[in-house]
């Protein structure tokens, strides 16, 4: 059994005695003395239920019934604990009433009041058992509030946990992708290298070599010398080409476009110390000429509408390459993104998104501003493979 139907139980348990005690021991008047009671019950349950949460209705409920109360202890022998447990419930529960021991205090010494004109000895018993239950309210209440304080902070605690995780799992993406690129541009420069040094050294070797042929053509093992060293160097350079593509990715021609966009976000963090994050999937096509500008300006003009109208200081931007389509995915943490109104940039970027047919939406919330574009690998006719 919960809080709620514990302190509902009790109170309706208390009312139920309050009724019963009242019948049982009627001097005269019956018929007002019933009237008191039905509005004793109709006070407490009207602040039951719409007086928890305002401290003004609550203090003025707590009065009324005490004046009931004090009205109904002139036509019973005696008032018991029951007429006072759903004051001391409703006071301990509130959320409104910060100084509840004055308001215990001034219910036990209402209580000691109204019933030591019949017995001393029962008006301090009745008034001891009201300070036992007061202590236990306030104790569960207390302990009522820890154990939410604690539900709440092991919320959040979970909460922050789901996020770290998302975090990690977002940062170890981009750690491959950053790991990806990097050594796909380190293998095409290495290439490249040995193409323009090693390569063209050798080329020129063999002409070298032809030319050395033909000017000993008169001593017949020199020139053979000459010739089989020709044919070695020529050996040489077919080697060096198959290492060379070798070395050379295939998928560089992929990610080719993408490392202009990398050089754009490495100067735009420069320049506006604004960390932002590109996550590229593992999958990959090449884009075309068309493609490649649009992309490129849909950046470009988000970059630049965050420093705008934006305060934030953490970008995140996420190429999906599917099998029929790229998804872009663009997230700021800004802060003054409550409403979106399509100036020139919002329309631009929707302008170049529309002219490769595909689609655009634009998110904003207390988290940030968010952009998520897509559009087809198949873009005006033309099919990249």
């Amino acid at each position: 059994m919960n809080n709620y139907n514990l302190i509902t139980l009790t109170r309706y348990l208390s009312l139920f005695m309050v009724i019963m005690n009242s019948l049982n021991e009627i001097n005269i008047l019956p018929t007002y003395l019933f009237f008191l009671i039905l509005i004793f019950i109709i006070n407490n349950q009207i602040r039951y239920f719409n007086s928890y949460n305002r401290k003004s209705l609550m203090t003025a409920s707590l009065i009324t019934e005490s004046f009931l109360v004090f009205l109904i202890s002139n036509y019973v022998d005696k008032v018991n604990v029951f007429f006072f447990i759903p004051m001391i419930l409703d006071i301990t529960n509130s959320k409104k009433i910060y100084n509840k021991t004055t308001y215990l205090m001034l219910i036990i010494i209402f209580s000691l009041t109204i019933n030591i004109r019949y017995s001393i000895s029962d008006a301090f018993e009745y008034s001891f058992i009201l300070l036992i239950i007061s202590i236990l309210c306030i104790y569960i209440h207390k302990e009522n509030l820890s154990k939410s304080k604690t539900e709440k902070i092991y919320d959040q605690l979970r909460i922050s946990e789901d996020k770290l995780k998302k975090s990690n799992s977002d940062l170890e993406i981009y750690i491959d992708s950053l790991e990806e690129l990097t050594i796909l541009k380190e293998r095409n420069r290495i290439s490249r290298e040995i193409h323009d040094s090693v390569g063209h050294a050798l080329s020129t070797t063999i002409i070298q070599l032809g030319a050395i042929e033909n000017l000993v053509s008169f001593d017949k093992d020199l020139k053979e010398l000459v010739f089989e060293l020709r044919e070695f160097v020529k050996k040489s350079l077919i080697e060096v080409r198959n290492a060379i593509n070798t070395l050379k990715p295939d998928e560089y021609e992929n990610y080719e476009n993408l490392f202009k966009i990398k050089e754009l976000v490495n100067n735009f963090s420069k320049m506006t110390n604004i960390d932002v994050k590109i996550t590229i999937s593992k999958y990959t096509w090449k884009l075309s000429s068309i493609q490649s500008i649009s992309l490129y300006r849909v950046i470009q003009e988000a970059l630049s509408n965050c420093v705008k109208h934006s305060n934030a200081t953490r970008i995140q931007i996420f190429f999906n390459f599917n099998k029929d389509n790229l998804v872009i995915n663009i997230k700021d943490n800004g802060t003054d993104c409550k409403n979106i109104n399509k100036g020139n940039g919002l329309k631009s970027i929707t302008e170049r998104i529309n002219e490769l047919n595909g689609l655009v939406r634009f998110n904003s919330s207390s988290d940030g501003f968010s952009i998520h574009a897509s559009f087809p690998k198949n873009t005006r006719g033309e099919i990249i493979e």
